[in-house]
């Protein structure tokens, strides 16, 4: 009997049963989780977040019920401020991008990204597109520096999301590479950026493809460039900016952090648990149809990838006079 019992533990050990994160990291969580989405609903972040509450609640990996909670405003500002003011105790987390350490750069944020968070993972990497309206007559991103030569300076709008984010970067990038002045436009997600491209509010817009896949099928709108520095395989047909003759590159990576201070068992549960969800063949499925790449860095990894987004966002803040004196 003790044989048959000891052979069934072992089998479930094997196959990660019976010492999930939950069981393995003792009593945390207790209570329900939040995690604070800076930005309006229909965005990337926020469908990556609900994907992964999704896939965490059909496998049962957390005990505990897990609240996404929008919190649009600032650029994304509002809402990782309000996950800064929460107690430090591992059940409020949110978003890090690109726009965390701009916005400390140009001072509308008043927090510190190398003592105020506490580093979890980097989980996705996603790409920027530059696309029209389907009955829009530019073609191409050449179509779209020749437009606001004609009309003048700010004459063509790019919507984007957020404001001192990996848009807004891309749009001084692209203003410095074309010598043009393009009118950036900001909005709460990538969903309001879509719906008022659709609504002919912008000529333009910056858009990740997990936002504008639906309508890009559908055919209401089409691509200009994409901005990486080679042709993805994802978008064999469209070339990239470069080809076009301007060197316009805007990727980005969308991550979990929590506050400082917050306890190692916390972060090591979330690591365990994020990590499983990579796994799943449901999530693999969302990388696929949202055309994603895993982005996977986790606590000091994951610093470092930081201290890159600074030390490449700085001297472009400095040069357009945007840096807080």
């Amino acid at each position: 009997m003790k044989k048959t019992v000891g052979a069934i533990l072992l089998g479930l050990l094997i196959f990660g049963i019976s010492a999930g994160p939950a069981s393995a990291q003792g009593k945390y969580p207790t209570k329900p989780i939040d995690i604070i989405v800076p930005y309006a609903p229909g965005g990337g972040t926020d469908i990556m977040f609900r994907n992964i509450e999704k896939i965490i609640s059909q496998y049962k990996l957390v005990p505990q019920p897990i609240n996404i909670v929008n919190k649009p405003g600032g650029g994304g500002a509002i809402g990782k401020a309000f996950c800064l003011s929460r107690p430090p105790d591992g059940y409020t987390f949110t978003c890090f991008d690109l726009s965390t350490v701009s916005q400390q750069i140009d001072g509308k944020a008043k927090w510190d990204f190398r003592k105020d968070f506490a580093y979890i993972a980097r989980i996705v990497s996603d790409i920027n597109l530059i696309i029209v309206r389907a009955d829009s007559p530019l073609n191409s991103g050449k179509d779209l520096v020749e437009a606001v030569k004609k009309k003048g300076p700010k004459s063509i709008s790019l919507g984007g999301t957020g404001v001192g984010g990996p848009d807004q970067i891309g749009n001084f990038v692209l203003n410095k590479a074309t010598k043009q002045v393009f009118n950036y436009v900001p909005y709460n997600s990538g969903g309001e950026v879509v719906t008022n491209l659709l609504g002919g509010h912008i000529d333009a817009a910056w858009a990740n493809p997990n936002e504008c896949i639906g309508q890009l099928e559908a055919k209401q709108v089409k691509i200009l460039a994409v901005c990486t520095e080679k042709r993805s395989p994802m978008f064999p047909n469209h070339p990239t900016f470069r080809e076009q003759g301007y060197d316009v590159v805007s990727v980005q990576t969308r991550s979990i952090v929590g506050r400082a201070g917050i306890p190692k068992e916390a972060i090591d549960y979330w690591i365990a648990v994020l990590d499983k969800v990579r796994h799943t063949p449901e999530w693999k499925k969302f990388l696929e149809t949202s055309l994603l790449e895993d982005g996977w860095l986790v606590k000091e990894d994951f610093f470092k990838d930081a201290e890159n987004d600074y030390n490449m966002v700085k001297p472009i803040l400095d040069e357009l006079g945007f840096s807080k004196k």
